[in-house]
C-alpha cells in the first residue's frame, strides 16, 4: 500500500499530525501497536487519566474539610472507583480519536513499524504476516516511557512507574517519589490529599528545577505545609524490595540514612522509544539519550522522514508534540507554517496548588543581561481566590523596562494553569503590562489577579 503521509505512533504528535496531513488532502496512514494505545501516553497513561485523578482527589479533600458546612458525616476515599473514572476518561477520549481517523478517512495500521529504507516501512504484528507500506513522507512520533533506575525495575507492586501509580486502587499507609520534577510533584501533591505519608526526593537544591527559583521555593514551602516530606540536594540508592516493604538508602550532604517504604515511585524522567526501528537503515544516528536531531521544519538527516514529540530534543509535553506534529504536516503538504518559540510555550504543574510559567525567569533574564522591572500579586488580595478558600501563591511578572513587554510570567496559586494563557496570547502578541492592566476583567474571578499583578510591574495595584 502506497501513502502520501504515514505517521508512527498515535500520540499527541502522532495523531493530530495524521489529522492535519488528512485535511490538507494527503492519503494518510497511522501506525499503532495496538488499538489500545492510541492517544499515547498523555491519553492513556499520563496527563488525562493522571489529572482526573488530582481533580477527585482535590475534590474530596475539599468536601472533606468542609464537611460540617456541608452536612456530611463522613468521607471516605473510594480509590478503585477513582481509578474507573479516570480509565473512562481516557477511553472516551481514544474513541473519540479513533473516530477522527474514520471522519478524515485515515487508516489505521495495527503492529510495531520497523524501517526498512527511508520510504518503506514493515510492519509486525504477533499471529500476522508482515506487512510493508509505502510513504513519500513519513513522520516519527513513538514517544517515550518512564525512565528507569540502573538495576531497579518497574514491578508495578513495590517499584512503581508513573503508568503504575495511576493504577494503584490503595492509598499506600508511605511512599517514597524519587524525582522533584512536575511528574514527581503532582503524584506528591494526590498520595498526600489521599492521606499517604509522602516524602519526595529531588537531586537538585529545589523541587521543580525548570521553574523560577522564587516560585519553587514558595511552592516546596507550601508542600510541606500539606505535610509532604521534602528531602533535597539528595539521592537514592541501595533500592532493595523486602517482602511487603522496600528499603532505601538516601544520601544527602554527606551523611546517609536507610528508610523502609511501602512503595516507590521513579519519577526521574523519560526516554524516547527510538531503539529497535531501524534508524540506523536510513541513516539516522541518535544524540544523547535516544533522541532524534531534527531542524525546525522537524526534518531528520533521512530524506523525507520527519520526527516530533517526546522524540526530540525539547520539553516532553503534549502540547508542545501537538504543535510540533502539525508542523510536520504542513511542511510534509508543501505549507507555511511559523516555527516554535519555546519562549511562548507555557509549562504547567497541576498539583492541588498549581505552577505555571511562560518565558523567561528571573534569573534567566538576568544572564541574558535584560534590564527587567517585576511586579508581584498575592492570590490573598483576589476575591474569587478568599472565597473559595484558595488564597495561597502569587503572579509574578517580569517586564523589560524599556518597552514594557512581557518577558516572564510564573504563578503559583489556583487554576494557575488557565490564567496563564491569558499572557501566553499578550505575549505572542507583543503587548505590553500595561495592554493588559487596561483590560477590564470580570470580578469575582481568579483572572483579575492578571490586572493588579501588570499594575504591580511599574506602579501599584488597586488590590495591594
Amino acid at each position: 500500500m502506497k501513502y502520501d503521509y504515514i505517521v508512527i505512533g498515535a500520540g499527541p504528535a502522532g495523531y493530530v499530525s495524521a489529522i492535519k496531513a488528512a485535511q490538507l488532502g494527503l492519503k494518510t496512514a497511522i501506525i499503532e501497536v495496538c488499538e489500545d494505545r492510541v492517544g499515547g501516553t498523555c491519553l492513556n497513561e499520563g496527563c488525562i487519566p493522571a489529572k482526573a485523578l488530582f481533580g477527585i482527589a482535590k475534590n474530596l479533600k475539599e468536601i472533606s474539610e468542609g464537611a460540617d458546612l456541608y452536612g456530611i458525616a463522613e468521607t471516605k476515599p473510594n480509590i478503585a472507583k477513582f481509578v474507573e473514572k479516570s480509565r473512562s476518561a481516557s477511553d472516551t477520549l481514544r474513541k473519540g480519536v479513533l473516530y477522527l481517523f474514520k471522519k478524515k478517512g485515515i487508516d489505521l495500521l495495527l503492529g510495531k513499524a520497523i524501517f526498512d529504507s527511508p520510504g518503506k516501512i514493515s510492519i509486525k504484528a504477533p499471529g500476522e504476516t508482515d506487512r510493508t507500506v509505502l510513504g513519500k513522507k513519513i513522520l516519527i512520533a513513538t514517544g517515550s516511557k518512564p525512565y528507569q533506575i540502573p538495576g531497579v525495575p518497574f514491578d508495578g507492586k513495590r517499584i512503581l512507574s508513573s503508568s503504575g501509580a495511576i493504577r494503584l486502587k490503595e492509598a499506600p499507609k508511605n511512599i517514597l517519589i524519587i524525582g522533584g520534577g512536575a511528574i514527581g510533584t503532582e503524584f506528591a501533591s494526590y498520595f498526600n490529599l489521599l492521606g499517604s505519608e509522602v516524602s519526595l526526593l529531588e537531586m537538585k537544591d529545589t523541587l521543580l528545577p525548570e521553574m523560577d527559583k522564587e516560585v519553587s521555593r514558595a511552592f516546596g514551602t507550601l508542600l510541606k505545609k500539606r505535610g509532604v516530606k521534602i528531602i533535597t540536594s539528595a539521592i537514592a540508592e541501595n533500592i532493595c524490595v523486602k517482602e511487603n516493604e522496600v528499603q532505601v538508602t538516601i544520601k544527602k550532604s554527606g551523611s546517609e540514612e536507610t528508610k523502609v517504604y511501602r512503595k516507590i515511585l521513579v519519577a526521574v524522567g523519560r526516554q524516547p522509544n527510538t531503539a529497535e526501528i531501524g534508524l540506523e537503515k536510513i541513516g539516522i544516528e541518535l544524540e544523547g539519550k535516544g533522541i532524534i536531531p531534527v531542524d525546525g521544519r522537524m526534518k531528520t538527516a533521512a530524506d523525507n522522514v520527519y520526527a516530533a514529540g517526546d522524540v526530540v530534543k525539547g520539553p516532553m509535553l503534549a502540547h508542545v508534540a501537538s504543535a510540533e506534529g502539525e508542523i510536520a504536516a504542513l511542511d510534509a503538504a508543501g505549507k507555511t507554517f511559523r516555527e516554535i518559540d519555546p519562549s511562548m510555550v507555557p509549562n504547567v504543574v497541576y498539583t492541588d496548588i498549581q505552577v505555571a510559567r511562560i518565558g523567561l525567569s528571573e534569573d534567566e533574564a538576568r544572564e541574558k543581561g535584560q534590564d527587567i522591572a517585576i511586579g508581584k500579586q498575592y492570590f490573598r488580595a483576589n476575591g474569587k481566590a478568599v472565597l473559595s478558600g484558595q488564597d495561597d501563591g502569587f503572579v509574578k511578572i517580569l517586564a523589560d523596562k524599556g518597552t514594557r513587554k512581557i518577558l516572564g510570567v510564573h504563578i503559583l496559586g489556583p487554576e494557575a494553569g488557565e490564567i496563564i494563557h491569558e499572557f501566553a496570547v499578550a505575549k505572542q502578541a507583543g503587548l505590553t503590562v500595561d495592554d493588559i492592566s487596561k483590560t477590564v476583567h470580570a470580578h469575582p474571578t481568579l483572572s483579575e489577579i492578571a490586572v493588579d499583578a501588570c499594575n504591580a510591574v511599574f506602579d501599584r495595584p488597586a488590590h495591594g
